[in-house]
């Protein structure tokens, strides 16, 4: 009997081995199919909980990322005239922020009950109206500059914009142009369901108190079209000079200095005094007055003394007292002083705006909200230092930043060792710096084929062991003034804080991906960081090459007079297809004034 069932015992056997053969295979092959097909930076980290974090999109990113190695013709980049597909294809990703914003659906515009803004523009039949705008006499200077520069810049977006070459029943010459209305707000904060300079990052700040979402569309700088400031022009004249610049200056003769010039007050109330203790560690005298510490080699950090008349009465006996002069000096310089002409504010100590790329390392700060320097330091071939960057412009969504905490003090200067991982921002220490002791650096989130192929063969149920962090590099407390102590390790400001870990939840690798460097906002890393950045020369090259490769006109030209065009018309379509608003509420507002005429009262009224 026994005998009779051996064969089927066998056979059953067999089948067993030959199914547990097949699933190892299949477990396999699914390895390596989300090994090679799932988009990277899901296996890297876990997503953003941002909607409109540019990080979410990692098909958009890769495309971005090939961008950065594709050098676009000066013909091209100085198009205006280029269609939506055309814009697309030669800036992929630069529409991000505007993509998100019309995902999330229509919404209801509401007018302000102040006379101040936002100003109410109405596109019609491809022609653009003024409805309500501030009068100018409530304005200040640089406000009525700002205003007059963007509108100047809607206008030329809707001049140049590429007529259908398909028959339309629309009586419009421009049926592609959506007839909208337009909230514009010309101050620096940002205010939601309006085109505005930028938007924040902080979660605190994307929702009403009653939950609300905000709705922000950025929109590109004023200064595409004209900064009137002496030392600054405007972005397309700054490009032109720094290309010259960067032609003739490469990264290793480059000043072996970070550079800083600014105004000390304006600092956003979330961030503290970012500008004037970066001023009062590690500036140089003529922006530390008071202060007997020797200003470091490797800084030249200077506040900007403006030319005014109340500059001559300051004496450098009374620290707090001067620093308060030279605030009121920079109000009056902002607000126009006792000066008439636009062009004849200027700051003693100020600087170029293109030579600021003649060094090897820029210091950003974030002024009141964002800061109008930025995208000029984002055309040099330098490295730029900031604070994790909490207000978002047009195109800060395409930087790829590395945070101090990630940079690893006993890595090799080469570009050739493979990354294996990038660094979530979410694990690192909040409190503390981080060294070889450190039990909470930011561990490594990649899980590689051959880890894969482990979890597969051994049926395991849970990520196995990341490999070890870098140990990061040293935080310490700085004194603020000559009598200072320094502050325990303990005293340390949390860092990265929440809203960083939602904003930027990627350190990416600095000699391959990086072109940006985030530190502390408290500046404790920042010795620290140049120190490194020294010792890597290569690394630190590369990742001033990849920012200038991204946004110059020697590469991906997400700066350009074309990729400027691009955004706004596609920002205008965006917009028009989302925006609402009952007709009934403009009434009394009228036709409006054509867009002609109105500058023209602006300039002579």
């Amino acid at each position: 009997m026994g005998v009779s069932h051996l064969p089927v015992h066998h056979r059953n056997a067999r089948q067993t081995a030959r199914l547990q053969q097949i699933v190892i295979g299949s477990v396999i092959c699914l390895a390596i199919y989300c090994f090679l097909l799932v988009p990277e930076k899901s296996l890297d980290s876990p997503r953003s909980t941002n909607p409109e974090a540019y990080q979410s999109r990692p098909q958009r990113q890769k495309e971005s990322e090939e961008q950065n190695h594709r050098t676009l013709s000066p013909e091209l980049l100085n198009n205006r005239f280029l269609t939506e597909d055309q814009c697309r294809s030669n800036f992929p990703g630069l529409l991000d922020q505007v993509d998100d914003e019309v995902a999330k659906g229509p919404f209801k515009l509401e007018r302000s009950k102040s006379s101040l803004g936002p100003t109410i523009l109405r596109i019609r039949d491809g022609q653009l109206y003024i409805l309500s705008a501030a009068r100018k006499s409530d304005l200040s200077r640089d406000m009525l500059a700002h205003r007059s520069a963007t509108l100047h810049q809607i206008a030329n977006a809707l001049l140049t914009w590429p007529r259908s070459s398909s028959p339309s029943s629309s009586s419009s010459s421009y049926p592609d142009i959506p007839n909208t209305i337009l909230f514009f707000n010309h101050h620096d904060d940002p205010l939601s369901h309006t085109l505005s300079y930028s938007r924040p990052v902080d979660p605190a700040l994307l929702e009403t108190k009653s939950g609300s979402v905000k709705r922000f569309f950025p929109i590109p700088h004023f200064s595409f079209y004209s900064w009137p400031l002496p030392f600054i022009g405007s972005l397309p004249r700054a490009a032109r000079a720094i290309t010259e610049i960067e032609a003739s200056l490469p990264f290793a003769a480059k000043i072996p200095r970070a550079v800083w010039r600014g105004t000390t007050w304006f600092n956003n109330a979330r961030a503290g005094r970012v500008r004037q203790n970066l001023v009062r560690a590690f500036g140089t005298a003529a922006g530390r007055p008071g202060m007997s510490v020797t200003a470091p080699k490797w800084a030249d950090i200077e506040t900007l003394e403006w030319s005014t008349p109340s500059q001559a009465n300051k004496g450098g006996e009374n620290a707090k007292k001067e620093e308060e002069e030279e605030e009121e000096d920079a109000k009056r310089a902002v607000r126009g002083g006792d000066n008439n002409g636009l062009g004849e504010r200027n700051a003693t100590n100020a600087l170029p705006i293109e030579d600021f790329c003649r060094y090897k390392y820029i210091i950003h700060t974030e002024g009141v909200t964002y800061s109008g320097r930025f995208q000029f330091h984002n055309l040099c071939g330098s490295v730029v230092l900031s604070p994790p960057i909490a207000w978002m412009q047009h195109v800060t969504h395409l930087l790829k930043p590395a945070f101090s905490y990630a940079l690893d003090p006993d890595a090799a200067d080469t570009l050739d060792i493979p990354q294996t991982h990038l660094s979530s921002s979410s694990s690192s220490s909040s409190s503390s710096s981080y060294d070889s002791s450190s039990s909470s650096s930011p561990p490594h989130r990649r899980l590689t084929l051959r880890t894969l192929f482990s979890f597969s063969l051994k049926s395991q149920h849970q990520a196995p062991t990341p490999p070890k962090a870098p140990k990061g590099l040293p935080r310490h407390p700085i004194p603020l003034d000559s009598q200072s102590q320094p502050k325990s390790p303990a005293s340390l400001l949390p860092y990265p804080s929440p809203w960083v870990n939602h904003a930027w939840p990627i350190s990416y690798p600095p000699s391959t991906v990086a072109n940006i460097i985030f530190v502390a906002p408290d500046w404790s890393d920042l010795e620290a960081t140049i120190a490194w950045l020294e010792s890597h020369p290569k690394i630190a090259s590369s990742i001033a090459r990849r920012q200038r490769e991204l946004f110059s006109d020697s590469g991906g030209g997400y700066l350009s007079i074309a990729a400027e065009t691009c955004y706004w018309r596609g920002l205008i379509r965006g917009w028009g297809k989302t925006a609402r608003w009952d007709e009934k509420d403009f009434e009394d507002l009228g036709q409006g004034m054509a867009w002609e005429e109105f500058s023209l009262r602006e300039v002579h009224k």
